[in-house]
């Protein structure tokens, strides 16, 4: 499958909509997971 994993993510704390690109959520601080990548 061709899906993009970074497309969106959401916060595990506050479930906020973050973008790929952020490491820690900016609404309430909390680290994020990058997706983890299975061949």
């Amino acid at each position: 499958m061709g899906e993009s994993a970074c497309d969106r993510r959401f916060c595990p704390e506050c479930d906020l909509a973050v973008s790929c690109a952020d490491e820690a959520c900016p609404e309430c601080g909390a680290v994020i997971e990058p997706p983890t990548s299975r061949d």
